[in-house]
């Protein structure tokens, strides 16, 4: 037990960290994480979702089919707690918490010899790369949003802990492809990233593989889940080519932008047709972008500094994804490594740690801290033997660097949990809420919203905790082509845009808008107006403009 007392430390510690203001921090619900919190109240009251569909494993939500386990993860949560920020996020937060579990086992397994004694206390690698995983700021920002991407992080890591044990534990070959069939299940690029993770595993482990071959499929168990795997794997790989359900993932990859490429034209002989070269062709462009990707996605810029990141949503504010100080860490790793003695295990390391940026390299945006999640897996593991390197060397390093360090990291923390609500405001689309609490509070014949923002249905179902069977029943969604749709109208709610002429001849009308819509000069105290307010950002900033008009 004294052994597991460190760890259990570090585990109450991330806890604390990811579920510490959990419905407040973010400031607000983004699209995505309303979406899921309605569609599993929309399960928990009729087992079907929010198009009507029964129990399905691939979510339309706007029209990008999301898959559905994080759904049906949030389905006890808000059975317990009510359908409100807490419950969309909190499975999302434990997850991240057993990400931690899951990289101190990956550690300890990956480089067994790699730890510290002394008298009183033993230190292992895992328990190491589990603290620095904790307290990464990285990984807090992700397990407090309902992102499926933490969730599929947590469960490839595991699904890669559990393959490396099966050479001595035959059964967990089984637990391996259940964590990596779930991660199929979670989230669309688990279908690139998930199978390439076991290509590494055959690539660099196939005696081990031969070896272990019939011990492995002499176990019934281990028979059953490896065609389950295989069925489930072929379903989804199918989708992705011959449904709909591959929308997003069509959409979204750095093939699918096809613009004319320039072209620098040599010609020979003008009479001779054959003697055209054409240099810029669009293997040529996709290749650039995709090297170009890779390079924005593991730069010092980005990693450790705020960086040229396209959304606020996917960092923390004026922070990288790692601390500053982590550089020297990982910089003390990759000296460290280089003295380990080479085998499989560091290969594999090695080419885990390359092939975590694949996802982020291949996405039409320049940047995506989303899709490159899982690199902080290994990048924790490399942070975790640079402490290890410091942790066994001479002890005027410690008393210098460890204080720098702590400095670092409260600096971090306090920007997160103290500064930074002002800044994710305007991304994580604060105000509506308060827009949707003021059309609960003052009934009216008719309700106009903007829809510049993008998806306002969604609020409206999520905070009026509306009907499933009753929506259902409407079958309102427009499907406007791939990954986009909308909603026009729900009951007296109308979302569209309008004009100050509609506020003056619509009546008993409550109408949401912009500072496009009710511009600064609208004069408030015309006689057909009831009621106004204004809905600010933190910081004061104008989000919505609401306006009542007398009936």
């Amino acid at each position: 037990m004294k052994n597991k007392i460190i760890l259990i430390t570090i585990l109450f510690l991330a806890a604390a960290l990811r579920l510490w203001h959990l419905g407040q921090l973010p400031p607000s619900l983004t699209w995505d994480e309303t979406a899921l919190g309605y569609n599993a109240y929309s399960i928990l009251k009729t087992t079907r979702d929010e198009h009507g569909t029964f129990l399905p494993l691939i979510f339309k939500s706007f029209g990008d089919y999301k898959p559905g386990f994080y759904v049906y993860l949030a389905v006890p949560s808000v059975a317990i707690f009510g359908l409100n920020e807490f419950a969309v996020r909190l499975p999302s937060a434990i997850f991240g918490v057993l990400g931690i579990l899951a990289l101190y086992l990956l550690a300890n397994k990956l480089f067994p010899q790699t730890y510290l004694k002394s008298k009183r206390l033993s230190i292992s690698l895992g328990e190491i790369a589990a603290l620095a995983l904790a307290v990464n700021p990285w990984h807090i920002h992700f397990s407090r949003g309902a992102w499926e991407v933490n969730v599929f992080t947590t469960l490839l890591t595991f699904s890669i802990y559990f393959f490396l044990s099966s050479f001595s534990k035959s059964r967990h070959l089984t637990l391996s492809l259940f964590f990596a069939s779930l991660t199929l299940l979670t989230y669309q690029a688990a279908k690139l990233l998930t199978p390439l993770v076991f290509v590494l595993f055959f690539g660099f482990y196939f005696k081990k593989i031969i070896a272990n071959f019939k011990p492995w499929l002499s176990d019934k168990v281990n028979i059953i889940g490896v065609i389950l795997f295989l069925l489930l794997f072929l379903w989804l790989f199918a989708g992705v080519f011959f449904s709909s359900a591959g929308n997003r993932l069509a959409t979204q990859n750095v093939f699918s932008y096809k613009p004319k490429p320039s072209a620098f034209i040599l010609k020979i002989d003008n009479n001779d047709p054959n003697s055209i070269f054409l240099f810029h062709n669009q293997i040529e462009l996709s290749s650039r972008m995709v090297v170009s990707r890779l390079f924005n996605n593991i730069s010092a810029d980005l990693l450790f500094y705020e960086g040229r990141i396209v959304s606020e949503r996917g960092h923390i504010p004026d922070m990288g994804m790692f601390y500053l100080f982590d550089a020297i860490w990982i910089s003390l790793g990759i000296c460290l490594l280089t003295q380990i003695k080479t085998d499989n295990s560091k290969k594999y390391f090695l080419s885990l740690l390359a092939l975590a940026i694949i996802p982020g390299s291949l996405t039409l945006a320049e940047l995506s801290t989303v899709r490159n999640l899982f690199f902080v897996i290994p990048a924790n593991i490399l942070i975790a033997l640079g402490m290890f390197k410091l942790l066994s060397s001479k002890r005027l390093l410690i008393i210098i660097l460890t204080p720098i360090y702590l400095i670092n990291l409260i600096y971090g923390l306090d920007l997160y949990f103290n500064h930074s609500i002002a800044d994710m405001a305007p991304e994580f689309n604060y105000g509506y809420k308060q827009a949707i609490d003021y059309i609960k509070s003052n009934p009216s014949h008719k309700v106009v919203m903007t829809d510049v923002y993008g998806q306002p249905y969604i609020y409206y179902l999520f905070y009026t905790q509306y009907d499933p069977a009753k929506y259902q029943k409407m079958n309102a969604f427009i499907d406007q082509g791939l990954d986009v749709g909308r909603v026009e109208k729900l009951d007296n709610i109308e979302f569209h845009q309008f004009s100050l002429g509609d506020i003056k001849t619509q009546k008993d009308t409550i109408f949401i808008g912009t500072q496009g819509n009710i511009t600064n000069d609208f004069d408030y105290e015309l006689p057909q107006i009831a009621d106004y307010l204004n809905i600010n950002y933190p910081d004061n900033k104008p989000m919505f403009r609401i306006v009542k008009t007398k009936p």
